[in-house]
C-alpha cells in the first residue's frame, strides 16, 4: 500500500535554532513510509516542486524541478536507521548518505532536520 507524503524540502538548507516539536520515532518513520510512499515534493513558495516514490524494498525515484528551471534527480536507497530517514540520492550530497530527524510540528507534519539546520517540512 502507497501512502501520499508532503515534504517540502530535500536539497535546501535553512538555519535556524530550535526544532518546533519531538523527534519521530523509529517505529513512526516506518509505519508513515515503510510499506513505500509516494512524496510531494516542496510547492508554492519553497523554491521547488516534484515528487519521490519511496518502494518498500528501500529504493526511491523521483525529482524535483526548481523555481529556476533546474531539475534535481532523486534516485537512490533509503532506510530508517534508529530514529532517523537516511537516504542516499546518487546526484545529491556527492552520492553519500545523508541521515535526517523528522520533527513532529502536528499530526500532520513534521520539519525535517540535517546536522543541526531545518532543510524542509515534510507532510502526510
Amino acid at each position: 500500500m502507497l501512502k501520499i507524503i508532503t515534504v517540502i524540502a530535500v536539497a535546501f538548507t535553512t538555519p535556524v535554532f530550535a526544532q518546533s516539536g519531538p523527534a519521530m520515532s523509529g517505529a513512526e518513520l516506518t509505519e508513515l513510509v515503510g510499506d513505500g510512499a509516494t512524496i510531494k515534493l516542496g510547492g508554492e513558495g519553497m523554491g521547488y516542486a516534484g515528487s519521490l516514490t519511496l518502494s518498500a524494498d528501500g529504493t526511491g525515484l523521483g525529482e524535483a524541478k526548481t523555481d529556476d528551471g533546474t531539475v534535481i534527480r532523486l534516485a537512490g536507497t533509503w532506510a530508517i536507521k534508529g530514529d532517523q530517514f537516511c537516504r542516499v540520492w546518487a546526484d545529491l550530497n556527492d552520492g553519500k548518505e545523508v541521515c535526517e530527524t523528522w520533527h513532529k510540528t502536528s499530526d500532520t507534519a513534521a520539519e525535517v532536520w540535517v546536522d543541526g539546520n531545518m532543510v524542509g517540512v515534510n507532510g502526510w
